[in-house]
């Protein structure tokens, strides 16, 4: 089974979230019927795929790692990235 991590960013780019599914497609579906109480008043937001891992382990230590500061960190230089794009 593949498990999908993956990033939200609000539309007014001032929260984030992180987390996995084996079906990206109903977790994202979950988000925007306002199911996760985490992102239920996020709105409307964008979703990025960080990676894909092979088993529910590997998801939850990856999970762990992008939640830390050194995940956050380069979370924040992706999204900086991001954002200047979609400036330009």
């Amino acid at each position: 089974m593949t498990f999908i991590l993956y990033w939200l960013i609000d539309n007014d780019y001032k929260h984030t979230y992180v987390g996995f599914s084996d079906n990206i497609k109903r977790r994202i579906i979950e988000h925007k019927q306002g199911k996760v109480k985490t992102t239920k008043n996020f709105g409307r937001f964008k979703c990025f795929e960080l990676e894909k891992v092979s088993n529910i382990a590997e998801a939850r230590k990856r999970e762990k790692y992008w939640k830390s500061h050194a995940g956050r960190k380069k979370l924040k230089e992706y999204f900086n990235k991001i954002k200047f794009a979609a400036i330009v």
